[in-house]
């Protein structure tokens, strides 16, 4: 029924098995749904990572536990989160020329300006109505 099983041997590890193409096809069918309805296994995943899987391969997890004794869930495998391709060096940030950050900082010098002017105004204002 399947390719490979786990490669992990643990007690806390459930059974990994990767099913072959038809098993797969044969199982979507019976279940009635299709491949990218399945929760999703990274490729990288330390319990398959020795077997190899390819993108869409199908997983069979076999679980025991004391309560409900031995059940199944499978997974699609989707793409490595840990496999990135390498980074480009950074290029140098370019540097903004001086007159854009001079004319920048006028301009918010003025808006200051104009607030403390407005702040000013204002005080006079309630200052005059006080009396």
């Amino acid at each position: 029924m399947s390719d490979a099983s786990t490669s992990v041997s643990h007690v806390l590890v459930p059974r990994h098995e990767l099913l072959s193409k038809e098993d797969s096809e044969r199982l979507l069918k019976e279940l009635g749904i299709k491949s990218w309805q399945l929760p999703r296994i990274a490729q990288d995943d330390p319990a398959i990572r020795g077997m190899n899987p390819e993108v869409g391969q199908l997983v069979k997890i076999t679980r025991r536990s004391q309560l409900t004794g031995e059940y199944v869930v499978y997974r699609a495998v989707s793409a490595a989160v840990g496999l990135k391709a390498p980074a480009e060096p950074a290029e140098k940030k370019k540097e903004k020329p001086v007159q854009k950050v001079e004319k920048k900082a006028k301009a918010a010098s003025t808006a200051d300006k104009k607030k403390s002017s407005r702040a000013k105004s204002l005080r006079k204002q309630v200052g005059s109505k006080k009396r």
